[in-house]
C-alpha cells in the first residue's frame, strides 16, 4: 500500500509547489467537503448495488455521481469476496465489477462512518486521510454470506486547492491499512456545530429510520416511493432522483421488511409522499406515508441539512417550470380543499403509467404507456397535457369501465414516445358514476382529440364546479427531458 500511496501522489502536477499547511479552520471546512464526496459515493455505489432499484434516470443519476467522486486511477481494497485474506487492492472498475456481478441478485449493503481526518501536504494541494469504520453485508454469488460489521478502515480523498478553498476532491483509495495513522488528526464528531458535518445521505437515513419506526414490525410491506420533487410541485430532475434513490437504497439497508418495487404483490400497499424546499439556509425535505386509497396514514416526517452542505447540483428545477407546475396545480386544487376524504365505499380512481404512480421523468426516446383502474363501474375522462400547452383526450373521448372491469387495469391505447419540446407536463384523470358534461371545443388531427379550450375551463366543466356531484380524480406530474449526455 505504500508503494500505491507513492504512485498516486507522484501522479499529480509537480510544477507546483507543495501546498502550505492549512489553519485548524479551515481543515475543517475542508474536511466537511471530502465527507461529503465521500458519503456522496457511498450512497451512490449502494443506490447502483440495490437490485430493488430498477428506475433507469435514478440509476444514471448515481451513476454519474459516483464516478464524479473518484480519481480514474482509484484502487480499492477488495473486500468484497468472504473470507478474502490480504490486503491487495483492485482498481475500480474491477471492485465494481465485483459488487455488480457477485451481488446481483441480493444486493449488497455498504456503509462507513467517518470519525478522524489527516491532512498531508502534496504537490497542488493535500491528500486527506479519512479514518472510520465500514459494514458491508450481502450474499456473494448467492452462496457466501459477506458480513463485516464496523472494521477499521481509511479512504484517501486528494483535494486540489485554490487558496483555502478545494477546488476538487476526488478519491483514490479505501482500504485499512492504519499503520501510518498519526496523532495529529481532527475529530469529525465533535464539533461544536452538530450540523457542520452532516452530509445528504446522513439526512436520508435519518427520515429511513423515521419511517420504519412508524411500520408495524414482523410485517412485510410493499411500499412505492413517490419521487420527491421541489415544493411539491411534481417536477423531475437530477436532484429530485437523487433524494428518491438514496431513501430507497436507505430504506432497502435498514430494513428486510420493506419491499420498494411493486413486482412483489404480497403485503399491504403503502404509498411514501414527499416534497423538499428551501428555508433560510436550511434545505429541509419532508415525508409522509399514504395507504392504497391516499389516505394519510401518519404525520410529516422531516430532515434538514444546511445547504452549504449539499452537493454542488442543481437544486430548484428551471424557473418557466416552476411556474408551469404552479400554475397547474392552482387550477387542479380550486375547490379540493373542501372535498370529504373518500371512503373504501366511494368512487376510487388510480391511474399508473409504466413507471408507477406519482410524480416521475422521460427523457426522449423513451415511450410512455397508461393504465387506469376504479373500484366501480364509471365513466373515464382522461386529458393529458403537454410541454406546449397542447391537451389531448385520451381514447379521443370518454370511456366506460364496465361492471366485469372493476378492480381491473385497463391499458390506454395510446403511446406517447418523448420528444421536444421538453418541460412540464401533466396527465389528469377524472372518473364519475354518472356522466361529464361534453367538452365543446374539439378538433380532430392525426387521430388525437385536441382539446381547443384553456386547462382551467376544462377542469371546471368536468369537475362540475359549483355542482355537488362526487368526481374521483388522479394526477401525475410528467418531466420530460432530452437525452443524458455521455460523462
Amino acid at each position: 500500500m505504500k508503494r500505491l500511496l507513492i504512485a498516486l501522489i507522484v501522479t499529480l502536477p509537480l510544477h507546483c509547489s507543495l501546498g502550505q499547511a492549512l489553519s485548524p479552520y479551515y481543515q475543517i471546512k475542508s474536511a466537511e467537503r471530502v465527507k461529503q464526496v465521500l458519503k456522496d459515493f457511498e450512497s451512490a455505489f449502494g443506490l447502483l448495488t440495490n437490485p430493488y432499484i430498477t428506475d433507469r434516470d435514478e440509476r444514471d443519476e448515481a451513476n454519474d455521481r459516483m464516478h464524479a467522486s473518484l480519481r480514474r486511477d482509484a484502487r480499492f481494497e477488495n473486500d468484497l469476496i468472504p473470507d478474502h485474506k490480504g490486503t491487495r487492492t483492485i482498481d475500480f472498475d474491477e471492485y465494481k465489477r465485483i459488487a455488480f456481478v457477485g451481488y446481483k441478485k441480493g444486493g449488497l449493503s455498504f456503509h462507513f462512518d467517518w470519525e478522524e481526518a489527516e491532512f498531508q501536504s502534496i504537490t497542488n494541494g493535500y491528500l486527506v486521510l479519512f479514518y472510520g469504520k465500514k459494514t458491508l453485508f450481502g450474499s456473494y454469488q448467492s452462496q457466501k454470506r459477506l458480513q463485516l460489521e464496523n472494521v477499521p478502515c481509511r479512504a484517501g480523498v486528494f483535494l486540489k486547492m485554490d487558496g483555502n478553498q478545494v477546488a476538487e476532491a476526488r478519491i483514490g483509495f479505501m482500504d485499512t491499512d492504519l499503520k501510518k495513522k498519526s496523532n495529529t488528526t481532527i475529530s469529525l464528531t465533535d464539533q461544536r456545530n452538530p450540523l457542520e458535518l452532516v452530509t445528504l445521505p446522513e439526512v436520508i437515513d435519518k427520515l429511513a429510520r423515521q419511517i420504519i419506526h412508524t411500520l408495524p414490525e414482523k410485517e412485510t410491506w410493499k411500499l412505492f416511493i413517490e419521487e420527491i420533487t421541489f415544493d411539491g410541485l411534481g417536477i423531475s430532475n437530477d436532484f429530485s432522483k437523487q433524494l428518491t434513490g438514496t431513501l430507497k437504497s436507505s430504506l432497502a439497508r435498514m430494513s428486510s421488511h420493506i419491499r420498494t418495487d411493486l413486482t412483489d404483490s404480497s403485503g399491504p400497499l403503502l404509498k411514501l409522499k414527499g416534497r423538499y424546499y428551501k428555508s433560510g439556509n436550511f434545505l429541509k425535505i419532508g415525508v409522509q406515508l399514504f395507504d392504497g386509497l391516499d389516505h394519510a396514514t401518519g404525520f410529516v416526517q422531516s430532515s434538514e441539512i444546511l445547504l452549504a452542505n449539499v452537493p454542488n447540483v442543481e437544486i430548484e428545477p428551471a424557473v418557466k417550470q416552476v411556474e408551469d407546475a404552479s400554475r397547474v396545480q392552482a387550477i387542479v386544487q380550486t375547490g379540493k380543499a373542501d372535498e370529504p376524504v373518500a371512503r373504501e365505499d366511494e368512487l376510487l380512481l388510480e391511474v399508473s403509467t409504466d413507471k408507477g404512480y406519482g410524480p416521475q421523468s422521460y427523457r426522449e426516446g423513451d415511450v410512455m404507456t397508461l393504465k387506469v383502474r376504479a373500484n366501480k363501474p364509471c365513466t373515464v375522462r382522461m386529458i393529458y397535457q403537454d410541454a406546449s400547452k397542447n391537451l389531448v383526450q385520451l381514447r379521443n373521448k370518454d370511456f366506460t369501465i364496465t361492471t366485469d372491469a372493476v378492480g381491473k387495469w385497463i391499458y390506454m391505447p395510446e403511446q406517447f414516445e418523448c420528444a421536444p419540446p421538453f418541460g412540464f407536463e401533466m396527465l389528469f384523470a377524472y372518473a364519475t358514476e354518472g356522466q361529464f358534461k361534453p367538452i365543446g371545443k374539439t378538433q380532430s388531427q392525426n387521430g388525437f382529440t385536441f382539446i381547443l379550450d384553456n386547462l382551467k375551463n376544462v377542469v371546471e366543466l368536468t369537475t362540475g364546479a359549483g355542482e355537488r356531484q362526487k368526481i374521483a380524480r388522479c394526477t401525475i406530474p410528467i418531466t420530460t427531458q432530452p437525452r443524458r449526455k455521455a460523462p
